[in-house]
């Protein structure tokens, strides 16, 4: 009994020895130079890696990912990927969220190690949707700073807005509710449209109008988004949503793409029921 006691004593020992833990917070620099935060929590043992991952954190998009990968002591360097999504807050549907693969290495001295390396990210159908680098710290010891890193990356972002606002091809989400329009000077004689329910399918229904003529009627949105091609006319154009039935989780709420050209313009309806909301497409 007491060799058996001794050598669960050593087992229990030798495996909390190998265990190590990991907390680095920081940012994703995308290829475009614009910045995403991000926090790592990661459990290594005898070099497997599980945990997970954080974007977008404290913001209406956060988003929480399983992360699986190896440990490589002889060059103290990680493989790492996003396997799936845990949680997030975002209302975009799944399959349009962008899984990141990292290779990260530790730099500088001891007692101030960063991690550091690149990424690539992939839809779910595996096509590429982003890359760039990561730059990491000890969550411990930047935490006091996080005010400060805050209105450095709203610094960045707002002086990249105010850059290439003219130039960007993806703008704002502008979220619509009852009675709002929302005005858009457009390029080409075409308008593309995409609707969708971006959250679970509850049985929201819609009316879709474009210059009086009905385009969808009573349309139950879902997940699948439904494309519709439409001839402007010079002018004024007016696209008006109603809301013609809630589902079981109010409010009607759809998610509404307008692509002019190679510009695309995403929106968010928010509509209480036979409400509406207006999108002026001038030309």
């Amino acid at each position: 009994m007491r060799i058996s006691i001794i050598i669960l004593f050593f087992t229990i020992s030798f495996q909390s020895f190998s265990q190590n833990t990991f907390s680095y917070l920081g940012t994703l620099i995308l290829s475009n130079n614009i910045p995403i935060s991000f926090q790592l929590e990661l459990e290594e043992q005898y070099g497997i890696v599980n945990g997970y991952s954080i974007t977008n954190i404290n913001t209406p998009d956060a988003t929480k990912s399983e992360i699986s990968g190896l440990y490589f002591k002889s060059d103290n360097s990680f493989q790492l990927q996003e396997t799936q999504i845990l949680h997030s807050l975002s209302e975009a549907p799944l399959n349009t969220f962008c899984y990141i693969n990292m290779n990260l290495a530790f730099k500088g001295k001891f007692g101030s190690k960063r991690l550091e390396g690149t990424f690539i990210g992939n839809f779910m159908d595996s096509t590429q949707c982003a890359s760039g680098k990561i730059f990491l710290m000890k969550k411990s010891k930047i935490e006091k700073k996080i005010k400060n890193i805050k209105n450095i990356k709203n610094k960045v972002e707002k002086n990249y807005y105010k850059k290439y606002a003219d130039t960007t091809l993806i703008k704002r989400t502008e979220i619509l509710k009852d009675g709002d329009d929302f005005t858009i000077n457009w390029e080409s004689n075409k308008v593309k449209l995409y609707i969708w329910d971006a959250n679970q399918e509850d049985g929201d229904k819609i009316t879709l109008k474009i210059n009086g003529d009905i385009i969808l009627h009573d349309f139950e949105t879902e997940n699948k988004r439904k494309k519709i091609k439409y001839q402007l006319k010079d002018g004024e154009n007016i696209i008006e949503i109603t809301a013609t039935n809630f589902g079981t989780s109010p409010p009607n709420t759809s998610r509404i793409e307008l692509v002019d050209s190679k510009t695309k313009y995403p929106i968010i309806t928010q509509l209480e029921l036979r409400k509406s909301a207006i999108i002026k497409i001038v030309k």
